[in-house]
């Protein structure tokens, strides 16, 4: 039987509300006369994206593409082509992430000018609950950006879903758009690789001790930086760059929604994995990076209070939401200041 779809909402509704009282304790409204790169400013706005999201939502396939339009709280409309991926995360939730490729030349003078690509990730499921998921992992990808570049750049929005082909239906959901992976290639004038494996010895050690402790910071175990699934590009949850002018590769990690810190009620471990709960830490770093782990070490505590800044009040609004991200996060830095911890916890689980 098809899942019912969830963009059937009256518009008005008291969840549009309290998502935009959220919306405006996180961040100030974009102004109207700004005209910036749509990751060129962290400032919240809202926008409506209108189309056949019901239809694209029963579309068995992810290459279904569908028209539509993206209006802007100035009143401009951008028409959009869309598509959704991430079918896994359908198995439990109702909402498909989104990939949209903006008009060109009506993007002109917008904050998407210039961008042939962006994906938009939305919650598992509409309702202020989900809120603290889409938020956790909007300050995951921060937090990574914080530590390592390249990073994937994001922007956090306040998302109207109309569906274009039912009456008067409206979903108001917080999400936030990624950049485009080809777009940071670009940005850092490398490849986006298209290899299904790559040996360790291709990684710069340093930058893979970060890598590994980082997604153990997060508590983050759903990822490969060696092999994807079998036909498909490298690797699991992280792309692969390269260029001619650098003889490492260099890993770009994405989707966190299974790790510790995000805690979304659908995300479990591995069955594989020696833990029963994703906010159980296990490091999945590489032995052979395990000399360069001192300095990333140092490099995370140098990083420690930019790192708690983005977990505010302005960041996490909610006093319980956020206390539990910071605890989990201190955690972290107390078992990679305490020696024994790190050699049991860390070193010796090392791959």
């Amino acid at each position: 039987m098809a899942r019912q779809s969830s963009f059937s909402v009256r518009r008005g509704s008291a969840r549009a509300g309290a998502a935009l009282a959220l919306a405006v304790l996180i961040f100030s409204t974009l102004p109207a006369s700004a005209v910036q790169s749509l990751f060129d400013s962290e400032e919240f706005f809202e926008l409506t994206i209108r189309g056949p999201l019901n239809r694209l939502v029963r579309s068995a396939s992810a290459g279904t593409v569908v028209p539509g339009q993206m209006e802007l709280g100035d009143g401009t409309t951008i028409p959009i082509v869309f598509s959704k991926y991430g079918l896994s995360r359908l198995e439990e939730c109702d909402l498909p992430l989104l990939k949209i490729e903006p008009d060109e030349m009506q993007a002109r003078g917008t904050p998407f000018q210039g961008l042939r690509t962006v994906r938009l990730v939305t919650p598992c499921h509409h309702g202020s609950a989900w809120d603290r998921f889409i938020l956790l992992e909007y300050l995951a990808y921060r937090s990574y950006a914080v530590i390592e570049e390249p990073a994937l750049r994001v922007r956090l929005v306040e998302t109207h879903f109309l569906d274009s082909e039912s009456a008067a239906s409206e979903q108001t959901s917080l999400s936030f758009f990624v950049e485009d992976i080809g777009a940071v290639a670009e940005r850092y004038r490398m490849e986006w690789l298209d290899i299904e494996s790559q040996p360790v010895d291709t990684l710069e050690l340093s930058r893979l001790a970060r890598f590994a402790l980082f997604q153990y910071m997060i508590g983050n175990t759903d990822w490969s930086a060696v092999e994807g699934p079998v036909g498909r590009r490298c690797c699991h949850n992280v792309a692969v760059l390269g260029s001619d002018a650098d003889r490492f590769n260099t890993l770009l990690p994405f989707d966190f929604d299974h790790s510790g810190l995000v805690d979304a009620p659908y995300a479990l471990p591995d069955a594989s994995l020696p833990i029963r709960s994703v906010t159980q830490r296990t490091y999945r770093g590489f032995c052979a990076s395990n000399e360069f782990l001192p300095a990333a070490i140092t490099s995370f505590n140098e990083k420690r209070s930019e790192l708690e800044r983005l977990f505010t009040n302005q960041g996490l609004p909610d006093p319980k939401v956020r206390k539990r991200a910071l605890k989990y996060i201190d955690s972290f830095y107390a078992t990679i200041n305490d020696p024994r911890k790190l050699e049991r916890r860390i070193i010796d689980r090392c791959r």
